[in-house]
């Protein structure tokens, strides 16, 4: 009987939560910004800029798309057509016409087989523009017609544009009606946008308001410049309509009740020059776009145009290159079109573009100062980590343009002044050498501050941030292993395969939540150890029914050289030391199904309990999958990690070791990085000492402070236990971990959280509230200029850290109070050791706790857990902390807090 009541209680949490608003989201351009639509239930779009992989994509996130369809017009010339629209040249069509409605009928079918939901039927009032002799009333009975099949095909999944004079007859055949140019229209022939009069808005309100009467669900589409579609959506709302305030073209994400906070970096490069993974945008920079929140936007020039950019959704534009022939004209004009749009950030080798250069803050000097050179002035605020200046021997010959700072100046032996970085209102220029100098016994190190350079040069605003290193306030531990070694003979008595040891003094020693991974060529029957066969296997068999261990494969024969099965890069076998892949019997040319789908097939059919499957593909070698591996890889259901270069240590303490969180492919394919890398590059690729894995420690630590980048994690082969000092190395790791802390979850809870970081989205309200939308992260990050949230008057979230640095999120979309106007002193968690599934205050809560679990609530002195056994667990305070202790496991129950006492 408790635990139904706990049921009951859970359920309504979830069936009564509201909606981030009611509006219906309409985007005319491509790609679609996925992210940004989460706030929405329904979208509209037009059908062909939208493709399988998104309309997948909105499926899974339960989002109704609706294609939209002229009934009126169309833009081709056809046996139906009577008249041309001047305003727009297209063809109005005879809606009586058999031909037209089978066309329409046609249509319909086709976009309900793609998988869209509904369609948004536009240019319903175009037969008003036909001449006397065609009869209106047979042309309005044509078009209630039309509607009706299409709400047959749909099952009244339907968005009419106006259409007024016909609704009567259409009750109860869509859902919903649109009407454009409340208090706003749009002229295509001038591209111009102009206030409506006092009688137009009057007359149209009375239109809308006797839709409302009918029974239909009314939303006005109004025209504004970005920052003012806030205050008309506000506008339209109290008119009583749910607004959508967007450009003429509906090409640019528009405003609703909340306005987009815009997270995208647009970042242009051309993978037939280079591809992406070697940019030194996306290796060295990414990881402080990330970090500040921000979503590196990559535009491969060689596959698609260069998009319109939209300040609703882009924060900024970044060109960092070491070839100027990078900078073709259509670039050099597209840079040059958007300033002052976005502000850009133009780094290493510079366009031969004297507008774009002049509008960032320098100019080419008329004379060639003479060498050699000295650092004249830095930027305090801009230094990066290097303690000296790099060599100077070519540099650019530069001079400050009018109303720009200079932020790095060199002197010229015959003392002339040249600029090597400025700022102006525009954003900031930095040539090379200035970024990044690497010296060949340091190692590479920052120049100058990537942080400072983004927010101070460039201008990004600090926003909340997304947040993929911690969970319920700490510091989030992974655990992965892949299977190399699986078959190694231990250095321990008895002579254990070093499977057996990491079993006995690993994972079954700690039972922490842990992926654990095997190569099939190297266990199975005719393969690399076919006589050892059923004893590996069931080694295999016994690891994977641990409750603790999630499956991964680690493919069939470990391919070494994902980037020559790439096409990156050509690889001669002569040049490397082991081939390109395990030499596994009668294998001799490496099949990517093999490797991905039937390993995992091999898997799931032979070592996994009938409770499990595979959930990861943990990439071998180089790690550098191309695109067609990672689509086998979701085509089998599985998410993947691996790969990156995190391995920062002591010896250079440097952000340029630190990868960014992954890196995107075609259809919204994403290979997540291993948050930090492996035993293998801190032991000198397994060849000694074995001890150095103990430095791992090392790696914690510099991305823990100034800034955590990344979570706790401990990647490492099984070949760790074939020495003393391997498996030694390993528990120092995990006791170090264990001694601080943290919140582990398994490596495919990670990739969730890493791979929503590119679809999660923020906004803001009227009264200055924030909004963030995510499926899978459940952390915000709090910039130090900015004020804690208000739990009391925010939802969604279960509370905030002590220190003020990280909101827990609990809820798909949470809105965040800043306003301290009312005394925040609710009971609210400060942090945990769990993850949080379910958390109401005198309601329903519930997780997993793999070890036993602790919880520290603020203002909770009169409150207790329930179990749903009804079990009590009080707490025990000290200061504003009341600290809870559960037992391990799965709780279902409630948090009790006597109302009053807090």
């Amino acid at each position: 009987m408790k635990y139904f009541l706990y049921l009951v209680l859970l359920v309504s949490v979830h069936v009564f939560a509201k909606p981030a608003n009611n509006s219906i989201a309409f985007y005319y351009s491509s790609p679609m910004p996925l992210a940004e639509m989460t706030f929405y239930s329904r979208v509209v779009v037009q059908p062909e800029l939208v493709t399988e992989h998104e309309l997948a994509w909105f499926k899974k996130r339960n989002i109704a798309v609706y294609a939209y369809l002229s009934v009126g017009e169309s833009f081709n010339k056809s046996e139906s057509s009577l008249s041309l629209n001047p305003n727009w040249n297209s063809h109005i069509a005879d809606l009586t016409s058999e031909h037209w409605q089978q066309h329409m009928q046609n249509s319909a079918a086709l976009l309900k087989a793609r998988g869209f939901t509904g369609l948004f039927l536009d240019t319903l009032d175009s037969y008003q523009l036909l001449d006397a002799k065609h009869s209106k009333p047979e042309q309005q009975a044509g078009l209630v017609d039309i509607i009706k099949n299409l709400s047959n095909t749909f099952n009244k999944h339907l968005i009419l544009n106006r259409g007024f004079e016909v609704l009567p007859k259409l009750a109860g055949f869509a859902s919903d009606l649109v009407a454009e140019g409340l208090y706003s229209h749009y002229n295509p022939r001038d591209n111009s946008y102009k206030l409506t009069t006092k009688d137009d808005q009057k007359w149209l309100i009375a239109q809308l308001n006797n839709a409302q009467t009918l029974g239909f669900n009314v939303q006005v589409i109004d025209y504004a410049k970005p920052n003012n579609r806030l205050a008309m959506a506000i506008k339209i709302k109290q008119a009583g309509f749910t607004p959508w305030v967007t450009d003429g073209h509906l090409q640019t994400w528009g405003t609703s009740s909340i306005k987009p906070v815009p997270r995208r970096i647009l970042i242009p490069y051309n993978s037939k020059v280079k591809p992406l993974i070697y940019t030194l945008v996306h290796l060295k920079l990414a990881t402080m776009i990330e970090y500040l929140g921000y979503i590196p936007d990559y535009v491969d020039m060689a596959k698609r145009p260069l998009p319109l950019v939209d300040p609703s959704l882009h924060a900024g534009i970044i060109s960092w290159t070491v070839s100027d022939a990078f900078y073709t004209p259509t670039l050099t004009n597209w840079l040059e079109s958007n300033l002052g749009v976005v502000p850009q950030l133009i780094l290493g080798e510079l366009p031969n573009a004297s507008k774009l250069l002049l509008k960032l803050g320098v100019e080419s000097l008329n004379t060639s100062p003479k060498a050699p050179y000295e650092l004249a002035h830095f930027e305090p605020w801009l230094k990066g980590e290097a303690t000296t200046a790099p060599a100077i021997t070519k540099p650019y010959f530069l001079k400050l343009s009018k109303n720009a700072t200079p932020l790095i100046t060199i002197n010229s032996a015959d003392n002339l002044a040249v600029v090597q970085a400025a700022k102006t209102k525009y954003g900031a220029v930095v040539v090379a050498p200035w970024l990044i100098d690497a010296l060949p016994m340091e190692g590479s190190k920052w120049v100058i501050d990537p942080r400072t350079l983004l927010t101070k040069a460039m201008g990004l605003p600090p926003i909340l941030v997304p947040d993929t290193t911690t969970l319920s306030g700490r510091r989030m531990l992974t655990i992965h292993i892949d299977g190399d070694g699986f078959t190694s003979v231990a250095h321990f008595a008895g002579k254990p395969y070093s499977a057996e040891v990491i079993r006995d003094e690993i994972i079954e020693h700690y039972k922490l939540p842990l992926t654990s991974s095997v190569i099939q060529a190297d266990i199975e029957q005719g393969g690399l150890h076919s006589k050892m066969s059923p004893k590996l296997e069931a080694i295999a068999r016994d690891i994977f029914a641990l409750p603790y261990v999630e499956v991964a494969s680690h493919t069939y024969s470990h391919p070494y050289f994902w980037t020559a099965l790439s096409g990156r890069k050509k690889i001669d076998v002569d040049d490397t030391d082991y081939g390109f892949h395990l030499d596994v019997p009668g294998y001799n040319s490496i099949s990517l199904k093999k490797e991905i789908t039937d390993s995992i097939k091999y898997i799931d059919e032979k070592l996994t309990p009938k409770n499990k499957k595979t959930v990861m593909m943990l990439w071998s070698g180089d790690a550098t999958p191309g695109p067609k591996a990672l689509e086998l890889a979701r085509d089998a259901g599985v998410l993947n990690v691996n790969g990156g270069n995190t391995d920062v240590n002591a010896d250079n303490p440097s952000l340029t070791h630190v990868s960014p969180i992954g890196r995107p492919e075609r259809d919204l394919l994403y290979q997540i990085y291993a948050p930090i890398l492996n035993e293998n590059v801190y032991t000198n690729l397994w060849h000694g000492p074995y001890y150095g894995f103990r430095r791992l420690t090392e790696t914690f630590e510099i991305t823990e402070k100034p800034y955590r980048l990344k979570p706790y994690t401990i990647y490492f082969h099984f070949y760790s236990a074939e020495v003393p000092a391997g498996l030694e190395a390993l528990k120092h790791n995990i006791d170090y971990v264990l001694a601080r802390p943290n919140t582990p979850v398994h490596l495919s809870d990670y990739a969730k959280i890493a791979k929503d970081f590119y679809f999660s989205a923020l906004a803001k309200n009227s009264d200055d509230e924030w909004l963030f939308s995510s499926k899978s992260i459940r952390t915000l990050r709090i910039p130090s200029d900015f004020d804690v949230p208000n739990v009391t008057q925010s939802t969604g979230i279960s509370g905030v850290t002590q220190k003020g640095d990280y909101i827990h999120i609990t809820d798909d979309i949470a809105q965040l109070s800043f306003d301290h106007t009312q005394t925040n002193n609710s009971p609210y968690l400060a942090s945990a050791n769990v993850a949080i599934d379910t958390w109401q205050v005198n309601g329903p809560v519930s997780f997993k706790a793999w070890v036993p679990a602790t919880l520290d609530l603020i203002n909770a002195r009169s409150c207790e857990f329930i179990s749903h056994m009804g079990k009590r667990f009080k707490g025990t305070s000290r200061g504003k902390i009341t600290q809870f202790k559960l037992p391990e496991g799965q709780f279902y129950g409630y948090l009790n807090c006597k109302r009053g006492a807090f």
